[in-house]
């Protein structure tokens, strides 16, 4: 049982985090296309859709905190759960035009059904060879602005790791564990106000520039960055506390 649940969080977990990592290729598609508001929209409609994995991930994680699961167990598990999400992550953002191209034959599509219909008919569906624009300038990483990766890693290590640490607290405190499991509120709160003070209003605002101008995706590509260093770091995090109590 205790497996199947394991299990079942991480498979919830990579889901969510993959599909908001894929989201970025929305806003991309949106600049080549000149259809910026529609990438914008589609992307934080993903975004919300994503929530779908939250609720099975949470009753995962709440069952084995009851169960009075082992805090190195537990902490584990977070590094399976970071681990995994980092190299899904990894995927789409080798693969980046990929998924890009993607959401453009979903623009396409969306000319005449709704979104969802929309998603359904590009992933199941043939393409219908129109052409797109592919994405020809790839920046390399020694070109990518530090302060806004290192923005980037702060903000997407408190949005991806909030559960974990809050019901990690949880578990090493089980007197308090309800009240320690609600301050995932508070690391999301600080992960989220980056993102929205200054992640997303930055990638915004390098959109509306002139195409030919690449900030825009050394933007995109900067915050990619910094999430799959937010999950090396979440990853280095737990496995460290779980060999130092290991140690004990």
């Amino acid at each position: 049982m205790l497996v199947i649940i394991l299990i079942m969080a991480l498979i919830c977990y990579v889901a969510m985090q993959f599909v908001e990592t894929v989201s970025f290729g929305s806003r991309v598609a949106g600049k080549l296309l000149n259809r910026l508001s529609l990438g914008t929209t589609l992307q934080h409609s993903i975004f919300v859709a994503s929530r779908i994995f939250l609720p099975p991930m949470l009753l995962s994680l709440s069952f084995l905190i009851e169960s009075n699961l082992d805090i190195k167990l537990f902490l584990l598990t977070a590094t399976l759960l970071t681990t995994t999400a980092f190299f899904t992550s990894l995927l789409v953002y080798f693969n980046f035009n990929y998924f890009q191209l993607l959401f453009q034959r979903i623009f396409i599509k969306y000319q005449s059904n709704t979104i969802p219909v929309s998603i359904v008919k590009v992933l199941f569906g043939k393409n219908n060879g129109l052409n797109y624009v592919d994405l020809e300038y790839i920046p390399k990483i020694k070109n990518l602005s530090l302060r806004k990766i290192i923005s980037s890693t702060l903000a997407y290590f408190f949005l991806s790791t909030g559960f974990l640490i809050a019901f990690s607290l949880a578990i090493l405190i089980p007197d308090y564990r309800m009240t320690m499991s609600q301050t995932a509120t508070v690391f999301h709160g600080i992960g989220a106000v980056i993102l929205a003070m200054y992640i997303d209003p930055m990638i915004s605002r390098s959109l509306d520039i002139e195409l030919k101008n690449f900030d825009w995706i050394e933007n995109i590509y900067s915050i990619f960055i910094g999430r799959l260093v937010a999950y090396l770091l979440s990853s280095f995090i737990f496995l460290t506390l779980f060999l130092y109590m290991s140690l004990d």
